[in-house]
């Protein structure tokens, strides 16, 4: 007898915790996948809810596009991703089957590929970035392309990104690292360094970069002097910059669009 109101009170208990709390076009969403969401993304209970909802919505466009990922693609992106982490395939497959996060790895990466194809489906007919957006954009934000004249730095270089991260925190210690100081005019320097520079105050480092040969990072010593960068030099860096502001903008009024349009319901 015991046994058996135990188990009811456990069954109305799964009832009222894993209840319908909305539904999104009949979809439904309980408390349990509420209350996982709320845990996994660290988010409040409106957050998380909100966060739900835009989900159904988005599963519903991809299945109504009829958007579809093969195992082609996921093999394809993964090569990609292992390449960039100068590991071959089937060493990327290797640590994430030891791991136990082979299957909910590429579970995500299907996701986000469908995603991917469904943002270019929506954005790539409207996307579009006149010289004139440009060149205004470009006379509106001089700062952003204002830069030292010259720059001298100190480069640290490892084969082990821990041992520069425990220069960083003490950078009288004894570790074995190359080092190498030098003064660079702004035009010495590739795009991406010269605005790590910019963007690294005098007397602090840079985060650690991983250039294929191994680890570096730079202290900032001294920067004299400025300049602002011609517009024919930062041009695609302004493209770049605006294309995925518009991209945002597209999507976000895109989907406040389905939102608006679709059945959503709330329960108490």
């Amino acid at each position: 007898m015991k046994k058996i109101i135990l188990f009811l009170a456990v069954l109305l208990n799964a009832k009222i915790v894993d209840m319908v709390i909305a539904s999104v076009n009949n979809e439904p969403i309980t408390s349990y996948e509420l209350q996982k969401t709320q845990k996994m993304l660290h988010l409040s209970k409106n957050q998380a809810l909100n966060y739900l909802i835009d989900q159904k919505i988005l599963k519903e466009e991809l299945k109504k596009r009829g958007i579809e990922v093969d195992e082609f693609d996921i093999e394809n992106s993964m090569e990609k991703i292992a390449s960039k982490n100068g590991l071959s395939l089937f060493e990327f497959k290797r640590i994430l089957q030891q791991r136990g996060e082979l299957e909910q790895f590429k579970k995500q990466l299907r996701e986000n590929l469908q995603k991917q194809k469904l943002f270019a489906q929506i954005i790539n007919s409207k996307l579009k970035v006149s010289e004139e957006e440009m060149k205004t954009y470009y006379e509106n934000h001089k700062d952003e392309f204002s830069v030292f004249k010259t720059i001298q730095v100190t480069e640290y270089r490892a084969n082990n990104p821990q041992i520069l991260q425990k220069i960083r925190q003490n950078p009288l210690s004894n570790e074995k690292v190359s080092v190498k100081t030098k003064v660079y005019s702004y035009n010495e320097l590739p795009k991406r360094l010269m605005f790590l520079f910019k963007n690294t105050k005098v007397g602090e480092f840079t985060p650690i970069i991983n250039d294929g040969m191994g680890y570096l990072m730079y202290y900032v010593a001294r920067k004299d002097s400025k300049v602002v960068l011609p517009y024919d030099e930062v041009k695609d860096i302004i493209y770049n910059k605006l294309l995925a502001q518009k991209r945002e903008e597209i999507l976000k009024n895109y989907f406040e669009k389905l939102k608006n349009r679709a059945n959503i319901k709330f329960y108490n």
